[in-house]
């Protein structure tokens, strides 16, 4: 691992770090996850605290998939429902992370479920090889060939009862060419909205967006490792997680599922932002 804070001395005077260095070799990319139990239940309800360790826990089981740990952490993004909350409990949770990660907090209007308060992602450095902690693994893609390149799904032993269906845990990156992708809305090349007051037609248009977006850069939809999407109101997951399932092979790409107050346009009610690997093989 290759990892080192940059401007250490943190902002906003909460200790978080300014920006984290990392070798590219070796990422790991974790869904952002919540406080669900093993049997898909809500757990917590109105603790924000207790959620959050819970979720921390979800993600040490991950990271120990992956043959690391917390210390391997260099960005957090959080999203939370009550900000006001987070100052006290990131004083609790902290000492977990030890170099302190860069981390962005956000307050959202909503989560998936009905009383979630937070919702955790991660990137951590994970140039170990997989398979220290006995982790299932499955390629993402028949171009994913060979142990030195590609992208890996990781679930731990612990947590492969759990549904996956719609998102894989996370990815492991191996050798290759990170590609990120602003976040997208449903819009065709004319600029002109695509699909008005329908969340699928508006999901399949984004999808085709990117789709596009990724042949230019070499790649396709299936080299798409995390997703971000961003809706105006949640009932929308509806129509648009169908589209995802059509869309995207497994092992999917992992996710964080968020409700916003606002997108860019009024008539958007939805938007993706994606990261793709593109392997670097061998030849």
């Amino acid at each position: 691992m290759n990892q080192r804070s940059v401007a250490p001395g943190g902002v906003s005077g909460r200790g978080y770090a300014s920006a984290v260095r990392v070798n590219g070799e070796g990422l790991l990319e974790i869904s952002g996850l919540a406080a669900y139990n093993e049997h898909g239940q809500e757990i917590f309800p109105g603790n924000l605290l207790d959620q959050t360790r819970y979720v921390l826990n979800l993600n040490r089981d991950i990271l120990g998939g992956a043959g690391v740990g917390f210390e391997s952490v260099t960005r957090l993004s959080v999203f939370v429902t009550d900000i006001r909350q987070w100052p006290a409990v990131w004083a609790e949770v902290r000492s977990e992370f030890s170099p302190v990660p860069a981390v962005s907090v956000v307050e959202i209007s909503r989560l998936s479920g009905e009383i979630g308060m937070v919702e955790l992602e991660i990137t951590a450095s994970a140039a170990s090889p997989a398979g220290q902690a006995d982790p299932k693994e499955n390629r993402m893609s028949p171009t994913s060939s060979g142990d030195a390149d590609g992208a890996v799904a990781v679930v731990p032993e612990s947590l492969a009862d759990r549904d996956w269906e719609l998102h894989a845990p996370a990815f492991l990156l191996k050798r290759g060419d990170l590609v990120f992708l602003s976040g997208v809305g449903p819009v065709d090349g004319h600029g002109e909205l695509v699909g008005p007051g329908d969340a699928g037609a508006q999901t399949r248009q984004i999808i085709s967006v990117m789709g596009e977006i990724l042949q230019r850069a070499g790649g396709s939809l299936d080299d798409i490792v995390r997703l971000r999407v961003f809706v105006t109101d949640m009932q929308h997951r509806a129509r648009i997680n169908p589209e995802r399932m059509r869309a995207f092979k497994e092992p999917r790409a992992v996710s964080t599922f968020v409700q916003v107050s606002a997108l860019e346009d009024d008539d958007w009610l939805v938007m993706i932002e994606a990261t793709a690997f593109i392997p670097e093989h061998d030849h």
